[in-house]
Order: C-alpha cells, then sequence, then structure tokens
C-alpha cells in the first residue's frame, strides 16, 4: 500500500529522465514520437509545451496525467506502479528492454541480450502492435537491421522461389511474400511469437528497409533485398497470358516513398533500379517496373543531365527488346513457311504468327511465344518497357521523351494489329 505523492512522484521521474536522458528535452522529442507514432518532431511547437508540464510535473506542482503512464513507463523502463509510488513499490515492468527502445539502441550486446531472451519480445508486437523491426524501420536504425539481416536473423527475400506470390484480395489490398521469416526460435507456446507471419504479411516493410539501404547507398543490401524485383515477376510465364492480364503492380505510400528516394538518389542508385535484369529460367528480361515513374520524377525534379542519361538508356533497352521479339517473330515465320508453307497462306500463318502476342498496357508487360505448331521449335520470352508521362520545356529532354514513348507505342500497334 502506498500513497500518491505529487512532489516525491515529481522527484522520482526528474532522477529517471536525468539518468537516461541527455536533457528533458530529449525525453519530450521521445515521448512525442511515441505518443504521436510520427519522427518529425524536432521543430515542433509541441516540444516546449511538454518541456513546461514535464518541468511542473517534476516540481510536483502538476500531477501526471492517466494517458502518460503508459509512455513514462515505455520511455524510463519501470512500471506504472513504480512511477505512481515514487520508486517505492518495486514492481519491475516486464518489458524493461522493450521493443521500442532496443529499436533505437545503437549497442550490439544489447542487440544480442534481447534477441537471446527467454520471453521473445522480439518475436512479438508491443501494446502498439509494433514489432522491433516495425520501430527500428520508423526511427531509421540502419545498423540494427543490417545486423540483423547480416547475421540471418530475419530476412525480407528468402530462398524457396515457391513461397512467393502476389495478388491482390477481394478487398483490392495487395498481398505479396517474399519468403520473408526469421530463424530466432519460437517457443512452444500456440500462436505467440508470430515475427515470421508479420513479415511475410506485411510487403511494405521490404520497401521501407529498400528506401533506408538506398539513404545508405548500400548497392550490396539492395541485391539482398531483391530491390528491383516483386514477387509476381517469379510467377508470370510467356505460356500463361491469363496470369499476366490479371497481374495488377502493388501501390502503397511506402512503395511511392521508395520511388520517391530512388528519383532523389545519386546515379549509382539510379543506374541500379533502371539496368535490365534477368530472372531464371533464361528469356525473361525486365526493368523495375516503375521505373517510368522513376523518370517522371526525375523530369518533374528538372534533373536533366540525368534525364537526358537515363532516357536514351530506356530507349535503346526498349529498342533491344523490339529486336528480340522481332528476331523471334521472323524465326517463327521462316519455320512456318519450312514446314507447313503448303497448308498456311501466307495471311494465316502472319495470324498464326502473332497469336500468342500479349501486351498489357496497365503495366507495360508483354509475352510472345511461337506457334504450338512448331513443337519442338517453340521459342518464348516475356519482358516489360518502358514509357512516361510527363513533358519537359527541355527541348533536348523533350525529344528524348517522345522517342522514348515512340518505341514503347511500336509494342501497342502490334497488339492492336493482332488483335484487327
Amino acid at each position: 500500500m502506498f500513497k500518491i505523492n505529487n512532489s516525491e512522484i515529481g522527484k522520482y521521474l526528474s532522477r529517471l529522465i536525468k539518468d537516461q536522458y541527455s536533457s528533458d528535452r530529449r525525453f519530450c522529442i521521445e515521448y512525442l514520437k511515441l505518443r504521436d507514432d510520427r519522427n518529425d518532431v524536432e521543430n515542433s511547437d509541441d516540444i516546449q509545451k511538454m518541456q513546461n508540464r514535464i518541468c511542473q510535473i517534476n516540481k510536483g506542482n502538476k500531477r501526471i496525467q492517466i494517458d502518460d503512464l503508459p509512455i513514462f513507463s515505455e520511455l524510463l523502463g519501470v512500471s506504472i506502479e513504480n512511477i505512481l509510488s515514487a520508486g517505492t513499490s518495486t514492481v519491475p515492468a516486464t518489458n524493461r528492454k522493450s521493443n521500442y527502445l532496443i529499436a533505437h539502441s545503437k549497442d550490439p550486446d544489447e542487440w544480442k541480450s534481447y534477441i537471446a531472451r527467454d520471453d521473445k519480445l522480439i518475436l512479438n508486437p508491443d501494446e502498439y502492435n509494433k514489432t522491433a523491426i516495425d520501430y527500428a524501420l520508423e526511427c531509421e536504425n540502419y545498423d540494427f537491421l543490417r545486423y540483423l539481416i547480416s547475421e540471418e536473423y530475419i530476412w525480407f527475400v528468402g530462398n524457396d522461389e515457391k513461397e512467393y506470390c502476389g495478388a491482390w484480395d477481394y478487398k483490392n489490398q495487395y498481398f505479396s511474400s517474399f519468403g520473408a521469416d526469421t530463424k530466432i526460435e519460437r517457443r512452444k507456446i500456440g500462436n505467440h511469437d508470430a515475427l515470421g507471419s508479420h513479415m511475410k504479411e506485411q510487403a511494405d516493410l521490404r520497401f521501407k528497409m529498400i528506401s533506408l539501404a538506398i539513404k545508405h547507398k548500400d548497392i550490396k543490401m539492395l541485391d539482398r533485398l531483391h530491390a528491383r524485383e516483386f514477387p509476381m515477376l517469379y510467377t508470370i510465364t510467356p505460356f500463361s497470358p491469363s496470369i499476366l492480364k490479371n497481374t495488377k503492380l502493388p501501390d502503397s505510400d511506402d512503395l511511392n516513398h521508395m520511388i520517391r528516394n530512388i528519383a532523389a538518389g545519386e546515379n549509382e542508385i539510379l543506374s541500379y533500379f533502371l539496368e535490365e535484369f534477368q530472372i531464371m529460367p533464361a528469356h525473361r528480361y525486365f526493368v523495375f517496373p516503375y521505373a517510368g515513374q522513376v523518370l517522371d520524377a526525375l523530369i518533374r525534379q528538372k534533373r536533366n543531365s540525368e534525364c537526358k542519361r537515363f532516357l536514351k538508356q530506356a530507349i535503346h533497352r526498349n529498342k533491344q527488346i523490339q529486336n528480340k521479339l522481332e528476331k523471334l517473330v521472323d524465326t517463327a515465320k521462316t519455320n512456318i513457311k519450312h514446314a507447313y508453307d503448303d497448308v498456311y497462306s501466307d495471311e494465316i500463318a502472319e495470324k498464326e504468327i502473332w497469336n500468342q502476342y500479349y501486351f498489357y498496357r496497365d503495366t507495360g508487360f508483354f509475352s510472345y511465344h511461337t506457334p504450338p505448331i512448331l513443337k519442338n521449335n517453340v521459342k518464348s520470352f516475356i519482358a516489360n518497357v518502358i514509357h512516361i508521362t510527363e513533358t519537359s520545356n527541355d527541348s533536348e529532354v523533350k525529344y528524348l521523351i517522345d522517342e522514348l514513348n515512340e518505341t514503347y507505342d511500336i509494342f501497342v500497334r502490334y497488339y492492336e494489329k493482332k488483335k484487327a
């Protein structure tokens, strides 16, 4: 049993804040971040208001509010009973080292100890439904996240392609899985310790991590995160046009933030995201599906030097893909003429050759395979091409924009010709 004494509570809190934070102001900043769930509080007018309130609480002139208690408990690592009793009733705080605090820690020894805890706090969300990974991404503790990934405690992309999937559900919400998981061992207590499931279900966690890797210019990490890729690229094939037809690209605030970070990046980052890459098996040639949006952003930013360089690169790449398609079509024509010249007229042969060409303007993807009647000579490939929507007052940039979109329109016209 204890009595609440505002003066003693104030002295107790003042001592805790002094021991754990560099100043009342720093404590107030962390308080506002946690209370309002945002990071941009450094210049907020609320800081001074909070400092004034803390000063009055510390002097015993003002009573701590009920709403303050869980936040003070979290930030100071003591129980609510400890606070109300001014430290005389020492009930241990169950989460003295909490997800929030460990996510802000810069100490590798603290990280290791937290991971090794028997109660597995790191595998569970806290009372705010946030894991240590969520908090670390919010406060941009890149060293902690890189440690977890490099030591393979967590991964955002797994090695088993069978786990890769991407789709929109009946609520029009995007779900994807790149096989994210953790090796931190769960306790044998039913459905708790669900960090692995949390990571699988939250595609935006990877987008946030990619944004951090971009800021740190960490190309190796971008490779590890498959930053240019999406799970759908592993599931679409030239022989399943219905899958491609129903494929929609993901869309979220975190993804759009990632795209803006790419466009704001230096040339090394831009090159990484705007270069072609292949996914095995062969004959799948892709560029970052949002390459057009990145170029649009560069144009809006009037980064004309970068615009010219990467527009030329995009034009060259679209033309290369066009050449691959036309070469495959020409091969099909030759083979059909050789095998079926006495069966098909030129008109029917032309239709047969283009029958398996599919183009989807919503995503810029297309697929093609030569006619099945060629049997063992059937060839195929799948790719995406780039187009943009912005324009420019710079004459050279505008010329390159028009040229790029013309290379894109060729694929559109081929498809319209097929349907005619």
